[in-house]
């Protein structure tokens, strides 16, 4: 089998595969230049602080440090998801990010003018080290609707069988593409990776995962079964000049998970986060 065909092959199997499932409603975001109002979605800067509420901290009694906030009638209406009020993720500048209970997620259901005079210690070196944001970014939603991820066990399943009907092989996982039939990589890229609809910063959707995704048993999927937020490492190189906006770790992925009847009761008292890098 040529290259050639090989990829002819992968492209069909692939479109037929996605067409497979119905796709899937979520917002998505992208960054935009910083903004100064306390009101807005943003990525770190100065948070919204209302009167009577207080800085959360860790498990040392240190504060935690503001990640993003969510003004939710900025989001485009998806179920489940509040329409108002502003919702906040607070994780600690650790080696880990705050996983291990050194994180808050706090919602806000309404929002004042008057706001708390409340201190927001300095970072400390070793923090500005760990710290994922580079920066501070104004946040602007848009509406996708999604394929199935091709990262998922499903996808696999029924590429392989398209794939094995268009080309009269037999793999039985994308991994044989390269491993089975020495393909270049392009063409498991093309299986695997192209237009995957996991990526990207988003609210509900698909996960997108460096390793493992960490709901690992189908009693945790239920548990945790809406992507409360899903922000990536955001980096390149534009007009010959590298940028680093966000950085998990080695070009990693944080998420925060939620149980859906939770979350359309506003409660956000269990959660899930996990962060994974290369």
């Amino acid at each position: 089998m040529t290259e050639e065909q090989a990829l002819e092959y992968v492209k069909a199997a692939s479109e037929k595969a996605l067409a497979d499932f119905p796709k899937q409603h979520s917002v998505h975001f992208k960054l935009k230049e910083k903004t100064s109002s306390v009101f807005e979605s943003k990525i770190g800067g100065m948070p919204y602080l209302p009167v009577g509420c207080e800085i959360p901290l860790d498990s040392n009694g240190k504060q935690l440090r503001f990640l993003m906030q969510i003004n939710c009638s900025e989001v485009p209406k998806m179920e489940y998801f509040p329409t108002k009020g502003i919702l906040q993720f607070w994780i600690a500048a650790d080696d880990c990010w705050g996983m291990y209970d050194n994180f808050k997620v706090v919602y806000h259901n309404e929002i004042t003018e008057e706001q708390a005079d409340l201190k927001i210690t300095e970072f400390l070196d070793y923090e500005k080290e760990f710290f994922p944001l580079h920066d501070e970014f104004g946040v602007e939603f848009f509406e996708v609707y999604e394929s199935i991820s091709k990262n998922s066990l499903e996808y696999e399943k029924a590429f392989c069988k398209y794939f094995n009907e268009l080309s009269g092989e037999n793999i039985k996982s994308t991994y044989d593409l390269s491993s089975k039939l020495k393909v270049s990589y392009k063409v498991y890229d093309e299986a695997c990776y192209n237009n995957n609809s996991a990526y990207g910063h988003k609210i509900g959707g698909n996960s997108d995962f460096c390793q493992y995704d960490p709901r690992e048993t189908e009693e945790a999927m239920e548990r945790y079964n809406f992507q409360l937020l899903q922000m990536q490492s955001d980096f390149g190189r534009i007009d010959g000049k590298d940028f680093t906006n966000i950085m998990w770790g080695d070009a990693g992925i944080c998420h925060f998970f939620i149980n859906s009847e939770k979350l359309k009761n506003c409660d956000f008292s269990d959660i899930k986060y996990h962060c994974d890098c290369c």
